[in-house]
């Protein structure tokens, strides 16, 4: 993310800067006025003047170690700020990478739910008219029109569920629990046995309608333990 101009970090940039141009000059017009005092001196005044100046160089030993201290402690806070800018640059970095894998997955989510409800569409058509049902690759098994709708009508339940499910990322317990609701009845029971073979054909492994058909496939596995007889296949 490019920086404003004139936002902080930039700010600071352009302080530090102006304060290392400004001590920089300092230390220039110092060397310039040193030269200039020591060839001064050297044609006005003779040697015991240099034996005195060198007592009172040595007297400010300290001083230098003072300054070297100081320019040291300059140099950690500028290594320090540079550092404290890469780590903001990276957490921008990693807030934007974030930001643009929720965005992919939240149209994903709006695709598949598009897709979703276009199936709905086709199986509430094919509930209207039993000719169009018959158009599907594998038509509900019966010639009794109020219980080929019921069938018809089961899918749609389910999916609803599995959608519902899906996009509100329940767990997989939660997902049981209102799967044992709608296969209390013994119609979404039926539904569910006759369309295994679709599902093997068309659905991928890992994704969202596998995971569903899954559980769903457990919870019927319950009601064959609990109730024999309850996931017979239909005559």
């Amino acid at each position: 993310m490019a920086k404003e101009p004139g936002s902080p970090s930039l700010r600071r940039w352009v302080l530090l800067g102006l304060l290392a141009l400004g001590a920089g000059m300092v230390l220039l017009t110092l060397l310039v006025a040193g030269v200039a005092a020591v060839a001064l001196v050297d044609r006005l005044e003779g040697p015991e003047v240099w034996n005195r100046w060198s007592e009172i160089g040595d007297s400010f030993g300290v001083l230098n170690g003072v300054v070297s201290g100081l320019a040291f402690a300059a140099l950690m806070a500028t290594l320090w700020f540079q550092s404290r800018e890469l780590s903001l640059q990276r957490f921008e970095l990693r807030m934007q990478r974030d930001a643009i894998r929720q965005s992919g997955e939240e149209l994903r989510r709006t695709a598949d739910a598009g897709m979703r409800n276009l199936h709905f569409e086709l199986l509430k058509m094919s509930i209207q008219d039993a000719a169009l049902a018959d158009v599907w690759p594998d038509p509900v098994p019966t010639s009794d029109e109020t219980r080929r709708r019921q069938l018809l009508y089961a899918n749609l339940v389910f999916q609803h569920l599995a959608l519902s499910m899906t996009l509100a990322e329940h767990t997989d317990d939660e997902a049981r629990e209102a799967l044992r609701y709608i296969f209390e009845s013994e119609l979404m029971r039926e539904y569910w046995l006759l369309a295994a073979p679709a599902r093997r054909k068309t659905q991928v492994s890992g994704s969202g309608p596998s995971r569903m058909s899954r559980l769903a496939d457990e919870v019927l596995a319950e009601f064959s333990a609990t109730r024999p007889g309850a996931e017979q296949q239909p005559g």
